[in-house]
């Protein structure tokens, strides 16, 4: 459906002020015959700073094996389960000729004839939503109204809540403000309203049915697979916990009865995973229904929280997480500078605050960067790719030393972890070229924007130069410094760069040998570094210029093609030592043009920013491949081999907006006319964050127009450039 439809109107509420508490991201304004079909591909996100979150779509229905209301993390920021899936409600109403049943929730099934339906029909009553801090759903029927209001609890168990109050009195110990879900938590508040004077109502009931499956965030739940989940309620009923295994889910109804009456809901349709070639079908468990009967009308509010582990949550402790949330994203959009670009400013600063986290690493919590959601951990490329939009740009100093330090912390022989393991807490995986060189220059970024002497003559530049050191000398990955001193790196069955898409034996883009942004980011830490430590390590500081000179010489001889007027993309050798250039035109030229320490001259620096602009371009961002290259594919959709093979073969990747914008900035010296450029390459992407996205930005487009997102949702690194890019607009 088309969204400049008359059945759909959106606002983005810009801020009166600086204080993000002050305005609401995005609400969307949905009339009669609004057609949910239409909106199922918006997506929504809520997160939690320790990697628990909520993610569903616009109407409410879940299409994808990762929505959920609550994926906690058992072992944060890893170790994710979806708690609890959705929650069905209803408005039971006695009137004076029988009793009325109102249903407000929705799920995709299929009919015996095959077709696509919604059951119940709560999306009739749909008429707007909004994404702010919380996501908000309104329902109107008749002389009703009801508002469901999401929120997921900001680092819970900070507030040290012992949930001392009227409901936690009668639930005894088993309401422990937010401690009872220190790996996730949410609270669901309902509001309803009658909108007319009554002399008297007629009794209702309000009814929630949680629908459970307390199973991995990557697999599903069908019934007579396994065990049913167990359950059990308190002595009053408020409180229901569900067990399966080691995982547990305690949701706590104030005012309420669980109502036990164990049921299976079976088949729903997830239609996202469907294109993605995966499973398709779930069955959710229903043990019961908390149960309201309604008294304080013409308005009647309702809370249920939902935690992770067998305590529940304090009905009002979503409040105290709330003020932690709203100051914190206060201090950020001061420190971003939201004076420029105040429109879309704030949106950008809770989009990139969804990203960082919390992590143990040897019994310290120290910050990280989740790469996306919803699937995505921390992986040190795009965490340190990300690092200085996500947490410089936003005036996150401490969390940004300590991601730097988590990653520096599981350093081996010069390697940064390519990813931590999601199952194992000690396990980390060290199968890349660049994302130790994409350390270097956050760590680069990080003193220039700090000048924090301690960590750079200790700790941070000790890391830095073992990392030069080990690329010199060579590592693990065949990872070493060629004769011509550039950098080598792999083999034809390795793939260690960031277009590292393979599935089983098959590598979709072999990158093996010297890569073209590999040896960017070589020339530009070997400079980098030189200035940074001569004044109190000058031998170093020597050393790395003589590297840097003698890798500037070969860059341009190896790498720009006069012929093509562009740098060529990688170079790899076979068994005899004889090298073949890979002439493919990719995007990754464009690092050797946005570094702040180029290996080529402006004039070809020039060549290369025009190149890519001709024939890469995007609305959303640079695509992998140009269009008239045999390898390229129009579309990512499909099993996971075929989208693996799309992956970097034509797809668009948002986050490659920030380079080339920075390239665009360089070449031009930063006038006037190069940040107007900048800025209308990423518009799009701003467009997108405070319109169709709701507050993110995806993972990545197809390569044809209209260039649809698909991918995660939500993306580190696509965020992060386009908030750095504002930066250096405005600087």
């Amino acid at each position: 459906m088309s969204f400049e439809s008359d059945n759909i109107s959106e606002n983005h509420v810009n801020p009166t002020a600086t204080a993000v508490s002050e305005w609401t991201t995005h609400r969307v304004e949905l009339e009669k015959g609004f057609d949910p079909m239409g909106a199922l591909h918006r997506e929504w996100l809520l997160t939690s700073g320790v990697g628990a979150y909520a993610m569903g779509t616009l109407p409410g229905v879940n299409t994808r094996r990762y929505h959920g209301l609550l994926v906690a993390a058992t072992r944060p920021p890893v170790g994710r389960i979806v708690a609890l899936n959705q929650l069905f409600e209803q408005l039971v109403i006695d009137w004076p000729d029988g009793q009325h049943t109102i249903e407000f929730s929705n799920c995709l099934f299929h009919n015996d004839q095959g077709d696509v339906v919604l059951a119940p029909s709560g999306h009739e009553m749909l008429c707007s939503f909004e994404k702010g801090e919380s996501a908000v759903w309104t329902y109107r029927w008749r002389i009703f109204e009801l508002r469901r209001e999401l929120h997921v609890h900001w680092k819970p168990g900070q507030d040290g809540a012992t949930g001392a109050n009227d409901a936690g009195e009668k639930a005894g110990e088993n309401v422990a403000g937010e401690s009872g879900g220190g790996g996730g938590a949410a609270t669901v508040r309902y509001s309803l309203r009658v909108n007319c004077d009554v002399d008297e109502m007629p009794t209702m009931k309000f009814r929630v049915q949680p629908m459970i499956t307390l199973r991995d965030f990557h697999a599903l739940q069908q019934e007579g697979y396994g065990a049913a989940p167990g359950f059990e309620t308190d002595d009053d009923g408020q409180v229901l916990r569900a067990k399966r295994g080691d995982m547990a889910v305690t949701l706590h109804g104030p005012d309420a009865r669980f109502d036990t009456k164990p049921d299976w809901w079976h088949r729903a349709y997830y239609p996202a995973d469907n294109e993605r070639g995966q499973g398709d079908h779930e069955d959710y468990f229903v043990p019961g229904a908390f149960e309201w009967t309604l008294r304080k009308l013409p308005q009647h509010d309702m809370t249920l929280t939902v935690g992770l582990g067998d305590q529940a949550v304090a009905p009002d402790a979503w409040e105290a997480s709330r003020d932690r949330r709203v100051a914190h994203l206060d201090a950020m959009l001061e420190a971003s500078g939201a004076d420029e670009h105040a429109e879309v400013k704030p949106t950008l600063v809770m989009a990139a605050d969804d990203f960082v986290v919390d992590r143990a690493i040897r019994g310290k919590s120290l910050s990280t960067i989740l790469a996306g959601y919803p699937w995505f951990a921390d992986w040190g490329r795009d965490t340190f790719i990300a690092l200085p939009g996500l947490l410089l740009c936003t005036g996150r100093f401490d969390e940004a030393r300590q991601t730097l330090q988590t990653f520096a912390n599981a350093m081996d022989d010069g390697l940064i972890p390519n990813r931590f393991d999601d199952y194992d807490e000690q396990g980390a995986h060290y199968n890349t070229v660049d994302a130790s060189l994409w350390f270097v220059n956050a760590a680069m970024e990080y003193y220039s924007a700090t000048q924090d002497d301690e960590a750079w003559q200790g700790w941070l530049s000790q890391t830095v130069r073992g990392i030069v050191d080990a690329y010199i000398r060579g590592t693990h990955g065949n990872i070493h410094a060629a004769g011509d001193g550039l950098i080598a790196a792999g083999n034809v069955n390795t793939q260690l760069t960031w277009m590292d898409a393979a599935c089983g034996d098959v590598v979709f883009t072999p990158r093996h040998g010297k890569a073209v942004e590999i040896n960017a980011l070589w020339y530009n830490a070997l400079v980098g570094m030189a200035e940074r430590v001569k004044s109190f390590d000058k031998s170093s500081a020597d050393h790395y210029t003589r590297l840097a000179q003698r890798s500037k010489r070969a860059f341009t001889k190896v790498f720009f093609d006069d012929g093509l007027g562009y740098l060529i993309d990688h170079v790899w050798s076979d068994e005899e030592g004889v090298e073949y250039p890979d002439k493919t035109l990719r995007p990754n030229q464009i690092f050797a043009a946005s570094l702040p320490y180029s290996p080529l001259p402006r004039t070809k620096q020039v060549q290369v920013v025009n190149a890519v602009r001709e024939q890469l371009l995007t609305p959303y961002g640079l695509r992998t491949l140009p269009e008239n290259d045999p390898a390229y594919h129009p579309y990512y959709t499909g099993d996971m081999f075929h989208r693996d093979e799309a992956y970097h073969q034509g797809t668009v990747w948002p986050w490659l907006i920030g380079p080339y914008a920075e390239a665009v900035l360089r070449v031009g010296k930063f006038s006037s006319s190069a940040r107007e450029e900048a800025f209308e390459a990423i518009k799009p992407l701003l467009d997108q964050i405070s319109g169709e996205g709701l507050g993110q930005l995806h993972e990545i487009h197809e390569a044809a127009a209209p260039h649809r997102p698909v991918g995660c949702i939500a993306q580190a690194w696509s965020v992060a450039e386009v908030l750095r890019v504002l930066r250096l607009i405005e600087s």
